[in-house]
């Protein structure tokens, strides 16, 4: 038996995966209404016919900027998040508005919070948080040609952002200073483009 050729059965054939797989929805009871999350209980019907409990977190989405200079430095904020008690270090990002186009929400996002627009941004990929529990989905840009303008923070934030060369960066990244998913997601994004 060759693991490897059902790997690439599986792959190929992901339609056929997803019917196999699939959990049917049952009922869905919303407990919490947000701002920017809900969150629901859904009873499901597995495949196998049996049911079962999803605790689910709907929230809207999202995009994060890797934007980096002409001098081969990455932008990053440290921001101080209430779940983890700490300054988390991590690339500008920011909630879009309902409908709102992913590239929207990135431009906007990185001048409010930095201040700086970019002449180039490249979409780079999505980043999927937390599979187990939210739909959450992160559009994920690389910004170049930087340009300065104005910061205009929105009320309830403080940050400090900064330029840090690549090398420091990903220094920070293999001693594990740099945690926040989004970030390593990007920076992964943008290796895999650039070797």
């Amino acid at each position: 038996y060759n693991s490897s050729k059902k790997r690439e059965t599986n792959i190929m054939d992901k339609k056929e995966q997803l019917k196999r797989m699939r959990e049917e929805k049952i009922s869905s009871k919303e407990v919490y209404k947000g701002i920017i999350l809900d969150i629901f209980v859904d009873q499901v019907r597995l495949p196998s016919g049996n049911t079962s409990q999803r605790e689910v977190i709907r929230h809207c989405h999202a995009a994060a900027v890797l934007a980096i200079d002409e001098n081969n430095r990455v932008l990053l904020e440290d921001q101080f998040r209430y779940p983890y008690d700490d300054i988390i270090t991590e690339i500008p990002a920011g909630k879009g508005d309902e409908g709102e186009d992913y590239l929207i929400t990135a431009t906007r996002e990185l001048e409010e919070e930095t201040g700086y627009q970019a002449g180039k941004m490249e979409f780079l990929g999505y980043f999927y948080p937390s599979v187990g529990y939210t739909d959450e989905k992160i559009g994920i840009y690389l910004a170049t040609e930087l340009k300065k303008k104005k910061q205009h923070l929105d009320e309830d934030e403080v940050l400090d952002y900064y330029f840090l060369p690549m090398e420091e960066f990903e220094q920070k990244i293999r001693d594990g200073e740099i945690c926040d998913g989004k970030t390593l997601a990007a920076y992964a994004y943008y290796k895999a483009r650039n070797q």
